[in-house]
């Protein structure tokens, strides 16, 4: 399907519209009523970073020479790889330091609340450079 999108609506665009999407998503994720919202929401999020990996490693593969591309993608992977661990102690500390404020239930959510308003700002400013990025190609 990834094809299909990248051929109606170009590499750029599908790549901007999978990185904003995150944002919402997490907001769902937090205030999702039932167990079929949440699922839904996860599967939207996989779909979305399963679109966005189809074209940056395409876009890697045909932008980057031969001689450098397994660099590329071993610092591609160790930061995207590399941030999941600090994600989980950060969850934990908003977490921990939110429940005795706001209890156990409501501090479950805030890091879905905090990753929501992190996936926003990394949106506004992804979505420009990345404009920038595939205009140049």
């Amino acid at each position: 399907m990834a094809e299909r999108i990248v051929n109606r609506l170009g590499p750029k665009l599908t790549v901007q519209i999978s990185l904003v999407v995150s944002a919402p998503i997490y907001l769902v994720m937090a205030l999702a009523p039932n167990w079929i919202t949440l699922a839904c929401a996860i599967g939207l999020s996989q779909f979305a970073g399963l679109t966005w990996n189809s074209v940056s490693v395409s876009y890697r593969q045909r932008t980057i020479p031969d001689a450098m591309l397994g660099r590329v993608n071993s610092l591609y992977r160790l930061l995207a790889w590399g941030m999941m661990p600090m994600g989980l102690i950060l969850s934990g500390l908003i977490v921990r330091y939110g429940e005795p404020i706001i209890g156990r239930s409501n501090a479950l959510n805030l890091p879905f609340f905090t990753a929501s308003a992190g996936a926003l700002i990394l949106g506004i400013i992804g979505w420009q450079a990345l404009g920038r990025g595939f205009q140049s190609r």
